[in-house]
């Protein structure tokens, strides 16, 4: 089995196999971070297939590990799934929230519900709630990240993130 530095540099040299080993090494992974945000399959599959396009466009540039591959094509992918989420959205992404949450915990209150509840629940949260509990919990980014990508403030960002817990905690209990 080649190491993932070998099938890199034979990606970059153009060679088809070695590209779509990279591609299948994330492919699952990135059309999960998108279907998590559009919640629509042909667009996560689209968005999935621009952000491998956009990738290996750039795959000479590219310089890092597996782990760091993966990551980039992820980014890319929530990044556009976001974009394409702003673009179709009739209401606002994020209500602007003057008070900040401070404590807010990141604990495992949902381990004793089944998988397919807290799906469910979380997909049936408002917009914000889900994509902030989204970006946070599944794609682990920071706060002040999600407050970038979005375009508002951190302390909007944790506010939408505590209610967003509260209110999945409150519909998976009930």
């Amino acid at each position: 089995m080649l190491g993932f530095n070998i099938i890199l540099e034979r990606a970059k040299r153009g060679n088809e196999q070695s590209l779509m080993r990279l591609y299948d090494l994330c492919c699952s992974a990135v059309f999960n971070a998108s279907y998590r945000i559009v919640l629509n399959a042909q667009d996560a599959e689209e968005i999935t297939q621009d952000a491998f396009l956009k990738t290996f466009d750039n795959l000479d540039s590219f310089r890092g590990t597996e782990r760091d591959f993966v990551a980039f094509v992820k980014t890319i992918a929530i990044n556009k799934s976001i974009d394409l989420f702003r673009r179709h959205s009739k209401e606002p992404f994020y209500e602007e929230i003057d008070n900040t949450a401070d404590q807010i915990e990141d604990d495992d209150d949902f381990e004793d519900f089944p998988i397919e509840k807290i799906k469910e629940a979380l997909n049936n949260l408002p917009d914000g709630y889900r994509l902030t509990i989204t970006l946070r919990l599944i794609d682990g980014m920071e706060f002040s990240e999600i407050a970038e990508k979005m375009g508002i403030k951190e302390s909007t960002v944790r506010s939408q993130y505590a209610r967003g817990l509260e209110k999945l905690r409150t519909t998976c209990r009930g």
